[in-house]
């Protein structure tokens, strides 16, 4: 999946030459001229890192990123600066306030690519410790399937029941190839937001990737997960906008259920079942 970076700079030249030193790399980009329009584009569009200039009208690039991170979505989203600045108060301010990086103009396309590649490799290698994603609040895919493990384990010591849940939606691929990817990814975090909100305390549901999401029921049998995802299913009613035309479009899902304990003894058979559920969501739809 191509990340995409938002620049945020109010000199056009200085803008459409960043701008095109990263589409060459091989980002998709997005462009506001200020603080207060790039809030605006945030409201509705997924980006993966930050690049902006601090010296801009209206407001500076200090309140831009503090405004920014204000908002949940954004509390693991990289933030570089780019500025004719090149005072060392400035760049420890930027980096106290947590910035993840501090560039100085001129600079050269191998610098600005090196810089970026480096901002975000750094928080995707952070993201597999986690057991919580910081923004849709779901359990991570590591931690589920240790979770998973641990729970099989302990229901075939003592006969509890538990039972598993994969949901998929079913126009994934319909929202990449029509609108884009990061479109998709608000689709997954609108339904995994919903999803979060109708399991118990001590239940798991977690983001698989691709659409798909995986859901543990400790104490519960086939029965109880079978009605929870059918009632899930007959009240969705979840659907994401595209800003371009303020159109919605719907998220459909589909479900399988399977009773883990006591029909699966061994972590390395429920894993393979887990699997084998969500490929079949990812060949089908």
């Amino acid at each position: 999946m191509r990340k995409t970076i938002l620049v945020v700079e109010d000199s056009d030249s200085s803008r459409d030459i960043t701008c095109h030193f990263l589409q060459q790399g091989g980002y998709r980009v997005l462009e506001a001229n200020d603080g207060h329009s790039a809030l605006e584009l945030l409201k509705n569009r997924h980006v993966d890192l930050i690049l902006t200039d601090i010296m801009m009208p209206n407001m500076d690039g200090w309140q831009f990123s503090t405004e920014v991170r204000k908002d949940k979505r954004f509390n693991m989203t990289p933030f570089v600066f780019l500025s004719v600045l090149d005072d060392l108060d400035d760049q420890i301010k930027g980096l106290t306030m947590g910035v993840d990086d501090y560039l100085s103009k001129p600079i050269t396309p191998q610098q600005l690519l090196a810089r970026v590649n480096t901002a975000l490799t750094r928080t995707d290698r952070l993201k597999p410790y986690f057991y919580r994603d910081p923004v849709s609040e779901l359990e991570t895919e590591t931690f589920f399937l240790a979770r998973l493990a641990q729970e099989v384990e302990r229901g075939a010591k003592a006969g509890r029941k538990l039972s598993l849940v994969v949901i998929g939606i079913g126009n994934y691929e319909a929202l990449v190839r029509g609108h884009a990817d990061w479109f998709a990814q608000q689709a997954v975090e609108q339904a995994g937001i919903r999803l979060k909100k109708h399991v118990r305390s001590y239940d798991l549901v977690a983001d698989m990737k691709q659409g798909r999401f995986a859901a543990l029921f400790p104490e519960a049998g086939i029965e109880g997960a079978t009605k929870w995802a059918e009632k899930v299913k007959a009240g969705w009613d979840v659907s994401v906008v595209w800003p371009e035309t303020e159109q919605k479009i719907g998220i459909e899902i589909g479900f399988t259920v399977d009773a883990i304990c006591p029909d699966i003894e061994t972590p390395a058979e429920a894993e393979a079942l887990l699997n084998k559920r969500l490929q079949s969501f990812q060949r089908k739809w």
